[in-house]
């Protein structure tokens, strides 16, 4: 795998203002498809981040990171020290479960959908 950040969340309790801001500032394209919305390069076909709703007192940036096996990861994680916010966010690619690191930082360990 070349990299495992796969997706960028921006967590945030004023989506719109948010997502205006990354349109002025960037040049990039937003749809709202409901609860989050997705962020387009200029000229890019597929998004690669989206705005949404805060979760769990998570805000700002949140990275994504493919797991092979996300049960696995999840308890590896918090072997390692994590703390878990929410685990198995369904999602249309695949499934998410979100910590916290051990400095506090905010996480999704996520996992592919079968046929994605």
């Amino acid at each position: 795998m070349p990299s495992p950040f796969v997706w960028f969340d921006n967590m945030t309790e004023t989506r719109h203002d948010t997502t205006h801001f990354l349109h002025a500032m960037f040049g990039w394209q937003s749809k709202d498809i409901g609860p989050i919305t997705f962020l387009t390069a200029d000229g890019a076909d597929t998004p690669f981040a989206a705005t949404c709703d805060t979760l769990e007192g998570i805000s700002g940036w949140v990275p994504y990171i493919e797991v092979d096996d996300l049960p696995t990861a999840i308890v590896q994680a918090k072997r390692h020290g994590a703390t878990i916010i929410a685990e198995n966010v369904k999602g249309p690619a695949g499934d998410a479960s979100f910590i916290r690191d051990p400095g506090g930082s905010a996480m999704a360990l996520w996992k592919r959908a079968e046929g994605v």
